[in-house]
């Protein structure tokens, strides 16, 4: 028979009440050495090395996300077509804010986005975009918002995280690469930068946890018709018989015949 005293009992109550009250508050605090995570719904991002560097493994409904690139078109609006496109086929609306370059149907078509849940606002004034943002944010009519601030400040992102907070969407910011080192509320940051042979870099440099040990590569995009053209090529590719040296895509390097140069 174990017999216990009142001060330990007493001990006992608060280390139980401590750890339930850890318990309830384990995805509202985290460590810094730990990836964070989070009640709120998430979005996959279509990558699945993407998710997996992202608190609650994928795009954070009700929270801002900003994208950073480096010049227009690099890019950065392919990482967010696959989720565009589940949201876009459930009927959700998407916003496109003062983008700087054209988007045309086609391309976004080529993305399966479907184009007619796709609202394009073009605002040339930096206040009037940020107004545009909050109000459409608030109206909570947008599956997502994707809005182009190059020149908003930390107090204007701090605004949009507010108002994000009560959306049921999802809200992208993207601005450019040479903002990265100023001040954002924004929980979650990411700079994108072109790969070769057409990859993408995804640098996830702030979430709730510590940034990302390496940059994420994504595959390249191929629309559904270069693809078809690109397997018609591929099966109609012949290797010449009299010239056994060149490689081939289709076919495993030979050993060059004396003296004939090859490329490195």
């Amino acid at each position: 028979m174990s017999i216990i005293s009142g001060s330990d009992s007493t001990a006992a109550e608060k280390r139980d009440r401590f750890f339930a009250l850890a318990d309830s508050l384990r995805d509202s605090l985290w460590r810094a050495d730990a990836l964070g995570r989070s009640r709120v719904t998430t979005l996959s991002t279509g990558y699945s090395g993407l998710d997996a560097e992202l608190p609650g493994n994928g795009w954070n409904v009700s929270a801002l996300t900003e994208i950073l690139w480096n010049h227009q078109g690099g890019g950065e609006f392919r990482i967010l077509a696959p989720a565009l496109k589940s949201l876009s086929q459930a009927g959700k609306a998407i916003v496109l804010l003062g983008s700087p370059h054209d988007l045309i149907a086609p391309a976004l078509d080529q993305f399966g986005i479907d184009v007619r849940n796709v609202l394009i606002i073009n605002v040339e004034k930096p206040a009037d975009r940020l107004w545009t943002a909050e109000q459409v944010l608030r109206s909570g009519s947008a599956g997502a918002l994707i809005s182009w601030h190059p020149t908003a400040k930390a107090e204007h992102l701090r605004r949009l995280q507010v108002v994000a907070a009560g959306a049921d969407g999802l809200t992208f910011i993207l601005r450019p690469a040479n903002t990265r080192l100023e001040p954002s509320p924004a929980p979650l940051r990411l700079q994108c930068e072109p790969a070769p042979f057409g990859q993408l870099t995804v640098d996830v440099f702030k979430r709730r946890g510590p940034a990302a040990a390496a940059p994420v590569l994504l595959p390249a995009f191929f629309p559904p018709s270069m693809k078809r053209a690109l397997d018609r090529a591929q099966r109609s590719t012949v290797v010449p018989v009299e010239t056994p040296y060149v490689d081939s895509l289709v076919s495993s390097p030979v050993a060059p015949r004396s003296g004939v140069p090859t490329l490195a």
